[in-house]
This record gives C-alpha cells, sequence and structure tokens, in this order.
C-alpha cells in the first residue's frame, strides 16, 4: 500500500469513527488556505475535527509530482464500511470544484428575474459638448472648500490627481458609451483622481477614469480592482443560494436588478464599489450615487449627487466626523427571523420594509398573515406543523422554501409571481400538480421530499433550473419527463463518483477522470463525541486550518528575548 492509500485510509477510518455513517468531506490545500467542506454527513456533526489533512495533501503532491504551487482538491465519500477517495492539483482554487459535474448549465445566456447581463449602449459616439460652465464653476468652489477644509482638518492637503482635459473625459464617455452627468465631468475637470478612500467624494476614493471605461461591462479583474462579483448585488449564479434581487435603499430609487449597464463604477472602497447611476429606479435620480458590495443583496443610495456628495464631504472635514454619519443612509432591516413560537408577523417593526422572511417553530401558520409584509419576496418555512400556504396574491413573494411534514401544494395555485420553489421535510409523498398553475415557475427543487406525481415535472413548461437526488433523477428518465428546456440542472444527495458521472453522462457532460483510491474498513470504533467545552478539539479544528507555510513562519520566530 502507498503512502497515500495508507493516508487515505487512516482519514476514512477516522472519519468513520466520528460516528458518520455516508457522506462526503470535500477539502483543498495551498500555501494559503487549507479547508474542509461536508455535504450530506449523516451520523455526526464532528467532521471538521478530522486530522491528518494536511499529511495528505502531501501525499497527493508527492503522488502527482507537483510541488507547493496550485491547489490540491480532494474528496472522500463514505458509504457504510466502503470509502473512495479523488483528487487533483488545479492552477487555482474554488470552493465549487466538486460541484462541477454536479452542476451543469445548458444554457449559459439564462438569469434568473432580477440577473441580467449588462448591454453597452448603442450611442458610443463622444459627445462634443463641453461641461457645462455654470456647473464647472460649482464644481470647482466646492472642490476649493474641500481642499481648504481638509488641509485645516489634517495639518496637510489632499493627495488629488490634476484634473483631465474635455477630449480625454470624451473618449472615455465613448468607451463607457454614455455621456457622464455634468457634476461628474466637472469634477474629473478638476481632480483625476484620489489616493484616499475618505476622500474628496466622501466614501470613495475616486478612480482615474481611464480605469473607469476599461472596467466598465468587463468581467475580469481590472486596475480598479472591481470583479463581476463586487460590481452585482449578489450572485447571477444558477446555483447560488440567493436567488431574489432585493429592493434597494431608498426604496424605488434603484432598479431591482443585479447589475446594469447603466452603473459606471467610479470608486472603490473597503471591499465596496461606488458607482454613479445612470438609469435610475422610478424615484430615482440620474447621477445619484450608489454602493454595492461582495455579499450585497441590495444597492443603497448614500448621494443623489457627486455634488451633493462633494458638500457632505466637506461637512464631514469641518465637523472632524465621519461622512456617514452625517449622511443618513441607515436601511431599516429587509430580513427578519422568527424563531420564537411567541414572536408574531404583526409584532415586527417596519413591516413595509421586510423582504426576507424566516419562520420557525411553531404549530401552525397560516400565509394569509403575510398580506402585512407587502414587500416580502422570499420566504422560508422551517418545521412548521400545520401550514397553510395561500400567500395572497397580491404579496410579490419569489422564493418560497418550506419544511414542513405535510405539504400542501394547492393553495399556491396562480400565484402570479411565484418562481423559486424548493420542498423539505414532508413525511408523506408531495403531490406538486399544482405548481403546474404558477405561470412564472423557474426553478423547482425536490431533492429532499417524495413526490407522487413525478410524470407532471414534464408538464412545466417554463421550468429552466431542476434540483433533484438520484433516485428522481433516474425516475424521471424512465417516465421520459425530464424537461427539454432546462438552463441547469442539478444533482443533490449522496452518489457515488461513478454515479456523478454517468448522471452528467445523461446530458451529454464529459467530466475528467479523476485517480480514485477506494478500500473498505475492517473495523469502525465509534468515539464519544467530545464535549462542546473540549478546549483540545477546538484548538484542533482551528489549526488544521491554518496554512503551512503560516505555521512554518510562526515556528521560525524565536521567543520574545531570545
Amino acid at each position: 500500500m502507498t503512502e497515500l492509500a495508507e493516508r487515505v485510509e487512516r482519514l476514512a477510518q477516522e472519519f468513520a469513527e466520528s460516528g458518520a455513517t455516508s457522506g462526503t468531506l470535500r477539502m483543498h490545500h495551498s500555501q494559503w488556505s487549507n479547508g474542509i467542506d461536508p455535504s450530506y454527513v449523516v451520523g455526526t456533526d464532528r467532521v471538521h475535527g478530522v486530522t491528518g489533512r494536511r499529511e495528505l495533501a502531501h501525499a497527493v503532491r508527492s503522488e502527482l509530482g507537483v510541488g507547493m504551487d496550485g491547489v490540491v482538491e480532494m474528496r472522500l465519500r463514505l458509504a457504510g464500511d466502503s470509502y473512495e477517495f479523488q483528487y487533483q492539483c488545479t492552477p487555482g482554487s474554488s470552493e465549487h470544484y466538486w460541484d462541477a459535474v454536479r452542476r451543469l448549465v445548458f444554457d449559459p445566456d439564462y438569469r434568473y428575474p432580477g440577473h441580467q447581463q449588462p448591454i453597452a449602449a448603442a450611442d458610443t459616439v463622444p459627445d462634443d459638448r463641453r461641461t457645462d460652465p455654470a456647473v464647472l464653476a460649482t464644481v470647482r468652489e466646492l472642490v476649493r472648500e474641500y481642499i481648504d477644509a481638509y488641509t485645516a482638518a489634517h495639518s496637510r492637503a489632499p493627495e488629488l490627481a490634476a484634473g483631465m482635459a474635455e477630449g480625454d473625459i470624451a473618449a472615455a464617455e465613448a468607451r463607457i458609451g454614455r455621456r457622464l452627468p455634468e457634476d461628474l465631468r466637472a469634477l474629473y475637470r478638476l481632480v483625476g483622481y484620489d489616493h484616499d478612500d475618505r476622500g474628496v467624494l466622501g466614501i470613495s476614493r475616486l478612480s482615474p477614469l481611464s480605469d473607469v471605461a476599461a472596467s466598465h461591462l468587463s468581467d475580469n479583474p481590472t486596475v480598479m480592482g472591481l470583479s463581476a462579483d463586487s460590481r452585482s448585488v449578489g450572485d447571477d449564479s444558477l446555483f447560488t443560494g440567493d436567488r431574489v434581487v432585493l429592493e434597494g435603499w431608498p426604496h424605488s430609487t434603484i432598479q431591482r436588478i443585479s447589475r446594469s449597464a447603466g452603473w459606471v463604477f467610479i470608486g472603490t472602497s473597503d471591499r465596496n464599489a461606488h458607482a454613479v447611476d445612470l438609469d435610475p429606479g422610478p424615484a430615482g435620480r440620474r447621477g445619484q450615487l450608489i454602493e454595492v458590495g461582495l455579499g450585497y443583496e441590495s444597492a443603497t443610495r448614500w448621494a443623489e449627487s457627486v455634488t451633493e456628495a462633494l458638500q457632505k464631504s466637506i461637512e464631514s472635514q469641518r465637523a472632524q466626523e465621519n461622512f456617514d454619519s452625517l449622511y443618513d443612509t441607515a436601511q431599516p432591516a429587509h430580513t427578519r427571523r422568527l424563531h420564537d413560537p411567541a414572536e408574531t408577523i404583526e409584532d415586527l417593526p417596519d413591516k413595509f420594509a421586510v423582504q426576507k422572511l424566516d419562520l420557525r417553530s411553531r404549530d401552525s401558520f397560516d400565509a394569509a398573515e403575510l398580506a402585512a409584509l407587502p414587500l416580502l419576496r422570499r420566504l422560508r418555512i422551517d418545521g412548521i406543523r400545520t401550514l397553510n400556504l395561500a400567500v395572497p396574491q397580491d404579496i410579490p413573494l419569489e422564493s418560497l422554501s418550506a419544511s414542513a411534514p405535510h405539504i400542501d401544494l394547492e393553495p399556491l395555485s396562480g400565484h402570479p409571481v411565484l418562481w423559486d420553489v424548493h420542498l423539505a421535510g414532508a413525511q408523506h409523498p408531495v403531490r406538486i400538480a399544482p405548481l403546474a398553475a404558477l405561470k412564472n415557475l423557474q426553478r423547482l427543487d425536490i431533492s429532499e421530499i417524495d413526490i407522487a406525481d413525478p410524470e407532471i415535472i414534464a408538464e412545466l413548461a417554463d421550468l429552466r433550473v431542476l434540483v433533484a437526488n438520484l433516485r428522481q433523477w433516474r425516475r424521471l428518465r424512465e417516465l421520459d419527463a425530464v424537461p427539454a428546456n432546462l438552463a441547469a440542472a442539478e444533482l443533490a444527495g449522496d452518489a457515488s463518483f461513478a454515479e456523478e458521472a454517468a448522471w452528467a453522462g445523461t446530458f451529454g457532460a464529459e467530466c475528467a477522470e479523476l485517480p480514485v483510491i477506494r478500500g473498505t474498513l475492517t473495523e469502525i470504533r465509534v468515539r464519544p463525541q467530545p464535549e462542546p467545552d473540549d478546549s483540545e478539539a477546538r484548538i484542533a479544528d482551528v489549526v488544521a486550518d491554518v496554512p503551512w507555510n503560516l505555521l512554518l513562519q510562526l515556528r521560525r520566530e524565536p521567543e520574545s528575548g531570545a
């Protein structure tokens, strides 16, 4: 047995002895990061504490003949006393690497509602009008006031680059495809860019306009450091957890979309991106400044114009206060959780602002109560015994996740906007025929229930994304009920590596043939679970994920006084 095979068996033994009877551990290892991601594990929740992952990764590198460059991707699947292990070294890390065979995309142009690829404007000819002289004079005075206020507050002048010529601004606009607001043009005439991320615009570092133009509509990391993810609201992936784009703040000022060709990103601060909005919502204003960032579920307007941002920035310098404290962008909570049975929807503050609701731990729930939440778009229900899903037709609910022992979908029939349904927890086969009356149903996850009428799936004409387990996919194939118009499909639940590849093959997808080590455990002795305050176990969990080069550096550092 090779060193790699021995280490795989050792890890499988420890995985089984933790109490796991089945499940998969997905792991990655590089110079800078190590991690473990358990999926579909049955029998234990202590899998993060399994040891020897670093040594296993080094054994993989030795087996493949590679050094420390690249990322080792590994996964170990346990099924009773049998195990299988798969591995590969890749140039870069991806937390979704092993999902590639389980998540197939057939239509790369399809997007969920509210998610769209920005389209460049048609008018790409430079506008030869010069910046409005009156606006230029106003902005010139504001920039002068800002410099004076900043110098007085910091005993030094701000680091502002020299302004741009009209021709250079017009050339950048031609590349962007839009003429910029007059006050932003005026600012660029006077300030080429700002070195301070809390500078002339208050909460954003003004970027060079040439960089702004180069990065506009690009999906690649740019000189501004803005990837596509940091310039969109939420995640545009068809397999993301947050699929619904929420209303921005203030309501109706920003279009409820994930990204827009009308958002021209002009600055950054920390991990957030700031744009001038050229296509505002119905209550918005062209030229308003908005903020989005990684993990944002909605956009926020932080100034109605560049002029207002300059005024507030001057005020913050004079008052020596943070810009945020002077400009009120306080947003009422759009997410609420009711996990205490005594809590009711009527008790929620700012009901007008609630767009996501998480309901748990109660005997019953009647969806008629949702009438008090006029902006509700996402609803998650978990562990409610008696459930009435008669969501009011005028509530703009787009996504429903319901986990309950008894699920009756008839009350949902005909809801005009619901397009995402996830069902789980039912103790009986669920009849899904009522879903055929959802005119906008585009995504369905049935992987955690049994369905009484699988043939109905073929009748869901607008269904574009289906999530099902292996047994369900096989049954749909037998019934010739796999929807013909799917944009994406996902295999959920436990499945062997060979079963995954075979499932993907039914859609014509080809999977890379990776090395696999298989074996059988001869004796499994389940260890007692550590107490919650077991400090040794907690330390092991942490140390297992510390990058090897950081540990080496710490080990080499002499103790104080040596």
